[in-house]
């Protein structure tokens, strides 16, 4: 829910700056908009890729009665 409505709340300020603006205002906040969101998107990736890098270390360590 509220993903939805920061979504609701990026988008309308775009229409915003992009009736006050024109098209190049709009490509700018575009831009400036895409920025946060390349970095949630990659903090999220990169942090699901470390859990399971983490979890996978500590199940190879109970799992195989090796080298322990």
């Amino acid at each position: 829910m509220a993903a939805r409505i920061a979504l609701a709340v990026v988008v309308l300020g775009g229409v915003v700056v992009g009736v006050a603006y024109g098209w190049r205002g709009l490509a700018v906040y575009a831009f400036l908009a895409a920025i946060p969101a390349a970095l949630t998107f990659g903090a999220a990736a990169g942090g699901g890729w470390l859990s399971g890098a983490s979890r996978g270390r500590f199940d190879r360590r109970r799992g195989g009665g090796g080298d322990d």
